[in-house]
């Protein structure tokens, strides 16, 4: 009686319990720290672009969308570092190559791996421009592999596998199996009639291809990731629900909330590909060093049309 008779003075003299917001958002936003390693054949699609780190930031941003409706817990996923490897350390890294060799044929392997991951990562996600897909004529539509439950783990569970060609976005749905299955969710796959049925189409009803006709994930799926997190012991939860330590060279970069549309709409396209300036202003044509590039490279990209040697008026500003 007493109790209440406090509160209800507090109540009427507008007084009210304060309360931490960062202790709220932590219980019910993950703010999950990715760290990207770029192998050889990633970087290679990247080789000219100054706009590396917002393409990666709005990358993880399309995959993020892909958690959007997900509410306990909101997903968050925060670019954290940006590894770029030598050959030396791609050859650690994949093993002279039977890391992805044995993922093309479904075996994700990554604990053979010799090269040495950063330490208290959330998740870290290697990006490859390997095609995966076609890499076999047998087995083909591969294009990303992980571990479930694996984030905020050790003993490298924490690692997967992503195929993207660094300029259309096209691994974003890879990436999102890849990190469904690291926080918690299983393929659909394998689940009986109902909702979370492989033929409803969530982002998890096909193995490892990326592709599905819904963005998110089924119910299954998202009950899967809660639980998981739920049952995270201490040390675990301060990685899911902490702040994620940003290295300053990803920092610097500030455009963080594009999304692929925004991305495109302030970069050019050929720029991207063939470094900056590769066009000449108000030229309807872009032009080449012709002692840099080879002259095979005579197709453009523009926001989902190919061009032979020709951009849109806009484009070269």
């Amino acid at each position: 009686m007493f109790a209440f008779t406090v509160l209800l003075i507090l109540s009427l003299t507008g007084v009210h319990m304060a309360t931490n917001k960062r202790d709220i958002r932590q219980e019910t936003e993950v703010r999950l720290g990715v760290t990207m390693i770029l192998d050889l054949h990633y970087m290679t699609h990247l080789r000219h672009s100054s706009h590396m780190t917002r393409y990666l930031k709005t990358f993880l941003n399309a995959v993020q969308l892909r958690f959007s409706d997900m509410t306990d817990p909101k997903i968050k996923l925060i670019l954290t570092d940006v590894i770029l490897i030598n050959a030396a350390e791609q050859e650690k890294l994949y093993d002279k190559y039977y890391v992805l060799m044995n993922t093309i044929y479904g075996s994700w392997t990554r604990s053979n791996s010799e090269y040495k991951f950063p330490q208290n990562a959330g998740i870290i996600l290697i990006m490859t421009g390997f095609d995966l897909w076609n890499a076999d004529p047998l087995t083909g539509d591969m294009t990303n592999s992980g571990e479930v439950n694996g984030a905020c783990t050790q003993n490298k569970k924490n690692i997967a596998l992503s195929e993207d060609d660094g300029l259309t976005f096209s691994g974003v749905g890879s990436a999102a199996q890849a990190i469904a299955r690291l926080l918690g969710a299983s393929f659909d796959i394998d689940r009986p009639s109902g909702e979370c049925s492989r033929d409803k189409g969530y982002l998890l009803s096909s193995n490892y291809t990326g592709v599905s006709a819904r963005y998110n994930l089924s119910d299954c799926g998202k009950n899967e990731i809660k639980k998981a997190i739920n049952a995270s012991d201490k040390t675990r939860k301060n990685c899911f629900f902490g702040e994620p330590t940003i290295q300053s060279s990803v920092s610097q970069v500030k455009e963080s909330q594009e999304l692929p549309i925004d991305f495109y709409n302030y970069t050019n396209p050929c720029n991207l590909v063939y470094g900056s300036p590769s066009c000449k202003v108000g030229a309807l044509v872009c032009y080449l060093n012709k002692a840099a590039y080879p002259a095979k490279h005579s197709s453009f990209i523009w926001r989902g049309t190919l061009l032979t040697g020709k951009m849109r008026p806009d484009a070269c500003k």
